[in-house]
C-alpha cells in the first residue's frame, strides 16, 4: 500500500510540472498543442521517473546501478503509450477549439483537461505495470524463487 500511496504523490507531483509546462506553452498558441504535449510529457517523465524509482520503489544507485538503465527503458516504454494517448487526445482537442473559436482560456483549459483526463484513465493500470514489470525488487525476487525451490520436494 505504501508503494500506491508514494506513487500518487510522484504521479500529483508530475502533473503539477506537466500541468505549468502544458499551460504555459499552450496559453498564447507559443507552440502547436503536439509540440507542448511533449514538452509538458518529458517534464513530468523525468520527474515520475525520478520519484517513482528512488522513493516509491525506494531503489538506489548503489544497490541496483546495473538495473538503473533497464529500468528507465521499461519505463520509457510505458509512458511512451501514455503519451502517445495523450498526444492524440490534445491534438484533437487543439483542433477542435481553434475551429470552435474558444478564447485562448477555453483552449488551454479543454487542452488541459484531454492531457490529464488520458493519464487520469490509464493511472491504475501503469501502477500495476510499475509494480510488476518495472520496478520489481530483484534482490526479493530471487530470494523468494530461491525459497520455493528449496522448499519444493525434489
Amino acid at each position: 500500500m505504501a508503494h500506491l500511496a508514494r506513487y500518487a504523490v510522484g504521479s500529483l507531483t508530475a502533473s503539477v510540472v506537466s500541468a505549468i509546462v502544458l499551460t504555459a506553452l499552450s496559453w498564447r498558441h507559443t507552440v502547436p498543442p503536439a509540440v507542448a504535449t511533449v514538452i509538458a510529457f518529458v517534464a513530468g517523465a523525468l520527474v515520475n521517473f525520478t520519484i517513482f524509482r528512488f522513493w516509491a520503489w525506494r531503489h538506489t544507485l548503489v544497490r541496483q546501478a546495473g538495473a538503473l538503465s533497464r529500468d528507465f527503458i521499461k519505463f520509457s516504454a510505458v509512458a511512451l503509450v501514455g503519451f502517445l494517448i495523450a498526444a492524440g487526445a490534445t491534438t484533437f482537442a487543439g483542433s477542435y477549439a481553434d475551429h470552435a473559436g474558444f478564447s485562448s482560456a477555453q483552449r488551454s483549459l479543454l487542452i488541459n483537461g484531454c492531457y490529464f483526463g488520458a493519464f487520469g484513465i490509464m493511472f491504475v493500470l501503469k501502477f500495476v505495470i510499475l509494480n510488476r514489470f518495472v520496478f520489481v525488487d530483484r534482490h526479493r525476487a530471487e530470494t523468494s524463487r530461491d525459497q520455493v525451490e528449496n522448499t519444493t520436494p525434489a
